[in-house]
């Protein structure tokens, strides 16, 4: 996972590589707790009390602007590892640790009420490609590791994925797109990023695979994304929820 680090670092820093790109990334933070539920504890529980954290973090603003999602495991290589992920998605690093100094300081009698623990817990840079338009409901996600080619630097798979998300919406594609980068407790491997594949609601994962076989594979941004990614593998799906 080497190219990641060197590969976000260098894209992070303007002026420090000399080709051109065609689009600029805008870059958000995301945290996600993967977690098995404590004895007899459920999802509802987790929900209520991300519920009950929400009302607590309503005390300050710093949280204004966070945004939650949880992720129910779906289709994944070992079910037994996690039964939940909490995702936080944040503007900014500066806004991110700015809140977590607050719960830190102020969360730790709701901390103790936990109706979960944590087995891994990553920090991540993202870089949304797309977004579905239309109202969210129980969506769906799909997450890969992925594997630049050799001289191929992120930002030139992001102008490839971004080239590829509008010439697949004009096919009637509606899903979302991001480019993740983790840092802090990231699962080491042989890849440079992840990818994650979207939709408003579960039915619209499966009806945009039908018309990706059907409409869109060997397209020429189909091509030309297959120019700049090696391979992707470790293929997981998740229910989503949104709930702030």
């Amino acid at each position: 996972m080497k190219k990641i680090f060197l590969g976000a670092f260098l894209t992070f820093c303007i002026g420090a590589i000399a080709q051109e790109y065609k689009y600029e990334p805008v870059s958000n933070k995301a945290e996600y707790y993967i977690s098995k539920f404590k004895g007899f504890s459920s999802y509802a529980d987790y929900k209520q009390w991300g519920m009950d954290a929400i009302e607590i973090t309503n005390q300050t603003e710093k949280f204004e602007n966070m945004e939650i999602v949880l992720f129910t495991p779906l289709y994944n290589s070992d079910m037994s590892r996690h039964d939940v992920i909490w995702l936080s998605l944040w503007p900014s690093a500066t806004e991110q640790f700015a809140a977590l100094e607050w719960w830190i300081k102020n969360g730790s009698s709701h901390m103790s009420k936990l109706p979960v623990e944590n087995v891994q817990v990553i920090d991540t840079w993202q870089w949304p490609i797309s977004s579905p338009e239309g109202e969210m409901d129980i969506g769906a996600v799909r997450f890969s590791r992925c594997k630049l080619k050799d001289n191929i630097t992120p930002r030139t798979a992001f102008d490839a994925y971004k080239d590829f998300a509008a010439a697949a919406k004009e096919q009637g594609d509606n899903l979302g797109r991001k480019m993740i980068f983790p840092a802090s407790g990231g699962t080491e491997g042989d890849y440079d990023f992840v990818y994650s594949l979207y939709a408003r609601n579960v039915a619209e994962l499966g009806a945009a695979a039908d018309n990706y076989w059907e409409n869109i594979n060997g397209s020429d941004a189909d091509l030309a994304l297959g120019e700049v990614i090696e391979g992707c593998s470790n293929y997981s799906t998740y229910t989503t929820d949104k709930i702030k």
